[in-house]
């Protein structure tokens, strides 16, 4: 079995991810759902030597060490593809991400005009969270190339790994890759910080350090962007400011409620009369309210802020929800799965915030 076919086979499929596990055979996911290809279920020599068809040296030597690597490659005619190789009951198995060779552009993904509004901002920090496979990577990709063909910036990103390749085009663009380029993200933001750049993108902020040097960076004049694994705008406050200790934590969110311009939370849901998926978002923009929030620990406030402020583009996920229900966009028994399990983690989240 050569990887290549695979990933053939994955484009013609329009799956957006591969999976290899040993005694089961190929898994596709299409629409944000698992398929069975009619290949025979994989064994671990025969995983050993997919992976070892695209890995390099330095790749296997940090999986060896490590029991997990990621990576990215181009395969010409096929677009971009994100490799996680790991060991999983002692043998090898993989996820891979395809990406497209050509960033969406922002009119195509066909999210609120606030998103392209908030990529004119000249400094704060701008957060796009969600699940894994919500979409992330491809919203914040979109995010850039609006300043790109826009603006004459000079745009640096952070990843691990590359994802999106961007040309230049009105904007000069650098992308730094983590382990290749620099060894994490906290010492790539240190140094980015003396590159003179405009616009900072940071793949995931992961921890204390980098998150430290994001404020510092969109408090000092740059805008960043950057993306988080949270599920909720007003959870985004918490996440950030729990990671640091107890005796920083007031003074934390007192930067963060100055740097903060912004978070987008995203879901893919299937589409009702086509392929694909359709991205509801969920939209904070800060004002005084959210500010006094952030800075009071009163987070559990957040989200009766956003939905009564739409006319500044604010909305809620389930506002978002209900008028993908009402535009026919996706079928009324997928938003009401989602708007029970909604409801279900608010009303989790607010007994946390009483009780804090």
């Amino acid at each position: 079995m050569e990887i290549n076919d695979l990933l053939h086979a994955a484009v013609d499929s329009d799956a957006s991810d591969i999976l290899l596990v040993t005694d089961a055979p190929p898994i596709f996911r299409i629409d944000g759902k698992l398929e069975t290809t009619a290949l025979e279920p994989l064994d671990p020599e025969t995983i050993r030597d997919l992976c070892d068809q695209i890995l390099k040296d330095k790749q296997k030597e940090t999986l060896e060490k490590q029991q997990d690597v990621d990576f990215a490659i181009t395969v010409p005619r096929l677009g971009r593809f994100r490799f996680n190789i790991h060991v999983q009951r002692g043998s090898l198995a993989a996820a891979i991400r395809r990406f497209s060779n050509e960033v969406c552009n922002l009119s195509n993904l066909e999210l609120p005009p606030i998103v392209e509004e908030l990529t004119r901002l000249k400094s704060g920090l701008i957060l796009v969270t969600g699940q894994t496979g919500s979409g992330k990577s491809t919203t914040l990709a979109g995010m850039i190339q609006a300043i790109n063909e826009r603006d004459s910036k000079h745009i640096i990103t952070l990843e691990d790994p590359i994802e999106y390749q961007f040309q230049h085009s009105k904007s000069l663009i650098e992308q730094r890759e983590i382990g290749e380029d620099c060894p994490n993200f906290s010492s790539g933001l240190k140094h980015i910080l003396r590159q003179d750049p405009d616009v900072i993108l940071i793949g995931e902020l992961r921890d204390l350090d980098t998150i430290r040097v994001a404020l510092q960076a969109a408090e000092t004049g740059h805008l960043v962007l950057a993306s988080l694994h949270v599920s909720s705008a007003a959870g985004v406050v918490d996440r950030l400011v729990e990671v640091f200790p107890p005796e920083e934590q007031s003074q934390i969110r007192s930067h963060l409620a100055e740097s903060l311009r912004a978070v987008i939370t995203q879901q893919l849901l299937p589409a009702a009369f086509s392929k694909g998926r359709v991205a509801a978002a969920e939209i904070m923009v800060i004002n005084r309210a959210i500010q006094t929030s952030i800075r009071e620990s009163t987070t559990h406030l957040i989200p009766g802020v956003i939905s009564t402020n739409r006319r500044m583009g604010m909305q809620t996920m389930e506002q978002a929800l209900k008028d993908l229900l009402l535009n026919g966009r996706v079928d009324p028994e997928i938003i009401d799965e989602h708007l029970q399990e909604l409801r279900g983690e608010s009303i989790k989240e607010q007994s946390q915030g009483l009780l804090t």
